[in-house]
């Protein structure tokens, strides 16, 4: 199966996931084991990219798929009974009677108020992806949350913001992204990133720009 076939089966097996609200395992297993399949084609380290640009699928929801379609693997009974249930309580069997049963921590009045505001001022900058990847930076800083957290929630914002770029835009970026590691990073030291730089996905490679400039600012500041 082609990258593309492989793509278009994976994409039509996640639409049958969202459409189905129950009996949604079903699709999500099938979603799990074509995933699964086109993870062993892809690179080291090249998988998320790979997901954003032949799918619609995001790397946290693949990840859930291929886990309830490991659980069933080589069990028709229990891939049959895994069949009647939805995604989320597929999802609760495959990770375990631990995970399972173990409920969410209701909020404080406070934290719940300071929750909702706090998502409303991010659905306000829906449409300033800059906003968004300042406010993760920022929440890392200050340490609400750790820097992986951090990294996804940013790798998110681009995949929605820029998903819609063409080939002609990826390439423009990638001209201008490549002037600005010439100009501020010695030769000797470019050649020897270079052949490590071809396996990172551009959402870290942006990232870790990204820290780059905000460490830059911060010695700035301090003077």
């Amino acid at each position: 199966m082609t990258h593309s076939n492989i793509a278009g089966a994976i994409n039509a097996a996640h639409a049958g996931v969202e459409a189905a609200k129950r009996e949604g395992a079903r699709y999500a297993v099938e979603c799990g084991r074509l995933l699964a399949q086109a993870k062993d084609t892809v690179p080291h380290g090249g998988w998320d990219a790979w997901l954003r640009l032949n799918t619609t699928v995001s790397p946290r929801t693949a990840q859930l798929y291929m886990r309830i379609a490991r659980h069933v693997e080589g069990d028709p009974a229990k891939a049959q009974r895994v069949a009647g249930l939805s995604v989320r309580e597929a999802a609760a069997e495959a990770t375990g009677p631990k995970r399972a049963t173990a409920s969410r921590k209701p909020l404080s009045p406070e934290a719940e108020h300071d929750s909702t505001e706090l998502k409303q001022v991010w659905d306000e900058a829906k449409d300033n992806p800059d906003w968004q990847e300042g406010a993760a930076r920022e929440l890392s800083r200050i340490g609400y949350i750790t820097k992986p957290q951090r990294n996804d929630i940013i790798r998110g914002v681009w995949a929605k913001h820029y998903a819609h770029l063409t080939d002609a835009d990826r390439k423009e970026a990638a001209k201008r992204a490549a002037e600005m590691l010439v100009e501020r990073i010695p030769r000797e030291t470019l050649l020897k990133l270079i052949p490590r730089l071809k396996h990172v996905p551009a959402s870290d490679i942006a990232i870790a720009m990204g820290d780059v400039q905000e460490d830059r600012k911060r010695r700035a500041a301090e003077g």
